[in-house]
C-alpha cells in the first residue's frame, strides 16, 4: 500500500519509518542534530512552499533514509497510514 505525503509525494507505507507533528518534533535537541546532519547531505526535503505541518521519515530498500516535511498534519497522516478514514 501507498501513502500521499503531500505535494506530488507517494510512498510506500513499508517504507515509513516515524511521522512527527512539526513542534514536537523541533522542541527535542537530538532531533535538531539529526535534522542538521541530514540537510548536510542533501537528505531533507520540503513538500510544498508556506507551512509545514509534520516531519516525515523515511527509509527503504529502493529510499535511502530522508526526512520529508509536509503540509499534511500528523493525524491525518497516521489516519492515512493506518487505513483509518
Amino acid at each position: 500500500m501507498y501513502i500521499h505525503l503531500g505535494g506530488n509525494v507517494i510512498l510506500s507505507k513499508k517504507d515509513l519509518l516515524y511521522i512527527f507533528d512539526i513542534k514536537a518534533f523541533h522542541q527535542s535537541k537530538v532531533n535538531r542534530d539529526l535534522l542538521e546532519h541530514m540537510q548536510r547531505q542533501g537528505r531533507v526535503v520540503t513538500l510544498e512552499k508556506g507551512k509545514s505541518r509534520s516531519v516525515i521519515f523515511v527509509e527503504g530498500k529502493n529510499q535511502p533514509a530522508t526526512i520529508y516535511y509536509s503540509p499534511i498534519t500528523a493525524f491525518t497522516l497516521l489516519k492515512r497510514k493506518n487505513n483509518l478514514y
